[in-house]
């Protein structure tokens, strides 16, 4: 099957009139069909770049990416870990483990990632929700606090961060805090309840499908 994918696209790239043997545009055409939802192409044309060269740290990280939202999570995990063989300095690639690892429920090894990729780019608001998520779920709660309230001091507009700030507090029993926190997401984002509530909505329907 992946033969006869990689050769559409092969074709495709002619039409196109792109170097099949350059990995530079396998990988471009890999985002463009990434990009369209068709996560297989996506995943051959960034194997195919990858193919024609090993060292290509971009490719190694979206094939990652695009192998996690198919929920094949080992296999994330060692495409993840073939860009940091040649690069351990890209924040998005241990911002993708990161994820993998909470998806697996390996929750120290995540705060290891998300720790990191804060180091290489500490002004990223979502590395830091997602480590304080993890710290909350560690029960390391003075931590965690202070992650999600970086997340929206380096981002006030961040929506995710602040309804995991008030959902921390809330299962904290700190419901002033909650409340206050609350109050501040409206001043940065005036629909913060319609947000919420039509995402409840999507959930709903989701589960009911």
């Amino acid at each position: 099957m992946n033969d006869s994918i990689r050769e559409t696209l092969g074709k495709e790239l002619q039409e196109r009139k792109r170097d099949t043997k350059d990995p530079e545009s396998w990988y471009e055409l890999g985002g463009i069909h990434y990009d369209e939802g068709d996560l297989k192409a996506a995943e051959v044309a960034f194997q195919t770049a990858l193919d024609l060269n090993p060292v290509f740290v971009d490719a190694w990280r979206d094939l990652g990416a695009v192998l996690f939202v198919q929920n094949r999570f080992d296999d994330a995990e060692q495409a993840l870990k073939g860009a940091l063989e040649h690069n351990n300095d890209e924040s998005d690639v241990w911002y993708n483990l990161g994820c993998v690892y909470n998806a697996t429920d390996r929750l120290e090894e995540a705060e290891v990632a998300f720790r990191r990729a804060s180091e290489i780019n500490p002004e990223d608001s979502d590395t830091w929700c997602n480590l304080g998520v993890i710290l909350s779920n560690l029960g390391r709660t003075d931590e965690a606090e202070q992650a999600l309230k970086r997340a929206i001091e380096i981002r006030p507009e961040h929506f995710v961060g602040w309804l995991n700030l008030i959902n921390f507090y809330e299962e904290e029993g700190r419901s002033r805090d909650a409340e206050e926190a609350h109050q501040h997401a409206l001043e940065h984002i005036p629909n913060f309840d319609q947000i919420l509530e039509d995402l409840a909505d999507f959930i709903e329907d989701v589960d009911g499908e």
